[in-house]
């Protein structure tokens, strides 16, 4: 006899609670990951472009290295190997703070931000090696040409490798269930074990990671049409 789908046991007590709780959870370890790897992101990738050869090859190898290693093996040598590697009293006190989140957020980040230095080497590329040597020719330095002229115009062309990124970082955050973190996906598992309403919790999973999706991919359409360069096609370049 198939079960009687009850959708109340989402906002039931103490059940609602949680949901709420899990998917803030979700909201704030995607937010904040991607912030800093937005930041690193965008370092290493003109670092990948610097007249030094030192940082170009120290960023080459940040890229390769985060990358190519899967993100779950990542994650679990952040959370397990980590703290072995460092003395019993920070350990400690790392656990006490709350590892799991932060080890998560910290996992996010580098794995992202080796993928977004990649985009903004295509945005180097794109932009073309005259307009930095332009802006070099107005008297500037490598840091000011870079600062001024040449990274805010990368910015402006990646900003459709952005938002793809971006929704991937949602997307990845449940990954953090295999360290404990109590986020949606960890979530429907312990709904679905503690009422055994399967259907419900797991609907509830999918349709958080869709609303989040879709909601970024406006987001970053309005931020692309707003920041749009004028002669290069964006997304939409047909009726």
């Amino acid at each position: 006899m198939p079960q009687q789908i009850d959708w109340s046991v989402l906002w039931r007590p103490p059940f609602g609670e949680m949901v709420v709780g899990a998917v803030l959870t979700t909201l704030e370890l995607s937010l904040v990951s991607w912030a800093f790897a937005l930041i690193l992101g965008v370092a290493i990738g003109m670092a990948r472009a610097a007249p030094l050869r030192a940082a170009r090859l120290l960023a080459t190898a940040y890229v390769e290295l985060f990358r190519n290693i899967p993100l779950l093996v990542q994650l679990f040598f952040v959370y397990y190997v980590l703290p072995r590697l460092l003395p019993e009293p920070l350990r400690q006190g790392l656990f006490r703070l709350g590892w799991e989140p932060a080890s998560a957020v910290l996992t996010l980040a580098l794995y992202t931000s080796a993928k977004i230095a990649e985009h903004v080497r295509s945005g180097l590329n794109a932009v073309g090696r005259p307009v930095q040597l332009g802006a070099l020719s107005t008297g500037l330095t490598w840091l000011q040409a870079q600062r001024h002229v040449v990274a805010p115009l990368v910015l402006r062309t990646i900003v459709p490798s952005l938002a793809s990124e971006f929704v991937t970082v949602f997307k990845s955050s449940s990954l953090a269930m295999t360290v404990g973190v109590v986020e949606t996906s960890y979530l429907t598992q312990q709904l679905g074990l503690q009422t055994f309403h399967w259907i419900e919790a797991n609907t509830m999973g999918i349709a958080v990671y869709l609303v989040c999706a879709w909601s970024v991919a406006l987001l970053m359409s309005l931020v692309e049409r707003w920041s749009r360069v004028p002669g290069v096609l964006g997304r939409r370049t047909l009726p």
